[in-house]
């Protein structure tokens, strides 16, 4: 019986994490398997997959295939990727994401957040960052978002992000809903729309 080791399963070294960018409350990092078991708590949290255009990430194969895919796009195309993203505890809260999986000249913004990670602001403050780094950084002339048209937040908060409402296109054999954001209307994020003042009743 031969007693040379076993040779190491090719996952049995983790991916590095490497950092993107820090925002005022959050971290994004590149992923890892050392994610795999959040990113299914994620995906198997029936609130924060609801209304997804695409499968939500519930099971190992899946974690393991979003971050091998993560890893790669990391290499070949450099800042772009799908990132951990961590609140100000170091918490898991989610991921962010740019990527071009249907179209290379198309990047997509996107975001998946724990259900206890909404209504805090997590969404507009790394949006806005990663905003920052597709137009500053890598010079990218447009960004793309996307949503399933029963989705009630997304379409808000791309427009505070200064997205424009671009009909209605095909993702994943569903019907979605397109925004565009061009790297000359980027400005920040803008001011919440409020309706018109009404006086009071008093």
């Amino acid at each position: 019986m031969s007693t040379e080791p076993a040779p190491a399963s090719p996952r049995a070294q983790d991916y590095p994490g490497a950092e993107l960018l820090r925002t005022r409350r959050l971290r994004l990092r590149g992923l890892r398997y050392a994610d795999i078991f959040e990113l299914q708590r994620l995906g198997r949290d029936p609130r924060a997959s609801q209304a997804l255009l695409d499968a939500p990430v519930d099971n190992v194969a899946a974690a393991c295939a979003l971050i091998d895919n993560a890893n790669r796009v990391y290499r070949e195309r450099p800042g772009l990727g799908v990132w951990r993203a961590d609140d100000e505890h170091g918490a898991f809260i989610g991921f962010f994401s740019l990527m071009a999986e249907l179209d290379p000249d198309e990047v997509e913004i996107g975001t998946r957040l724990l259900p206890g990670a909404w209504g805090r602001g997590y969404a507009l403050e790394a949006g806005a960052a990663l905003c920052e780094h597709a137009f500053a950084t890598l010079r990218l002339p447009r960004l793309i978002g996307m949503c399933d048209p029963r989705n009630r937040s997304v379409p808000p908060l791309l427009m505070r992000l200064g997205f424009a409402a671009d009909g209605e296109a095909e993702q994943f054999g569903r019907r979605a809903l397109r925004f565009v954001l061009r790297r000359e209307d980027w400005r920040g994020i803008r001011h919440r729309v409020r309706g018109p003042h009404k006086p009071s009743s008093s």
